[in-house]
């Protein structure tokens, strides 16, 4: 065999070895995120992600559990002629410990003196367990406009020690 032909057979195999490495690797490093198209949506646990999304400094939770979804609108799909801005959401119940919720909420009147015009079903999003929807259809509205509490225009949700948070950026 030509000394060309094992230089050409050895850098296939050596990109097929780098492609199937970055394949497990990217499946190894989210596998709570499903990108379909230009629309990644990543379902996750993890505080650390999420308190990079959010603040989570000032009432730090036990829990959390969160959906986040990232349009790319950046124009590097083909489906997009025109570039824009991309858009993100955030859907997320986050669970304290009595002392830190008591002041979560206390905080939050202090701040706010109108009752909430959101609606139960804006917060009743489909990934939730049935015990936690349950419980939103059986709640009251508290206050609203929160945007200090973990990031500016999120509005949120009480419950019963937890709260359920919606985020938009656009």
């Amino acid at each position: 065999m030509s000394p060309a032909l094992k230089y050409i057979g050895c850098g296939i195999i050596l990109a097929l070895t780098m492609s199937c490495k970055e394949k497990l690797n990217n499946k190894n490093a989210s596998p709570d995120t499903q990108t379909v198209g230009n629309i990644s949506t990543t379902l996750s646990s993890d505080t650390a992600t999420l308190g990079k999304l959010i603040n989570l400094r000032l009432y730090e939770p036990t829990a959390a559990k969160f959906k986040y979804t990232f349009m790319d609108n950046s124009g590097q799909n083909e489906r997009l002629s025109t570039p824009g801005p991309s858009d993100s959401y955030l859907e997320a119940i986050l669970y304290f410990d009595a002392a830190t919720f008591a002041q979560l909420l206390k905080d939050a009147q202090q701040r706010d003196s109108t009752i909430s015009s959101l609606s139960k079903e804006e917060f009743n999003f489909d990934w939730l367990d049935q015990s936690i929807k349950d419980e939103l259809i059986k709640s009251e509205a508290v206050y609203e406009n929160h945007s200090e509490l973990f990031a500016e225009s999120s509005e949120v949700w009480f419950l019963d020690n937890k709260l359920l948070l919606r985020k938009a950026w656009n």
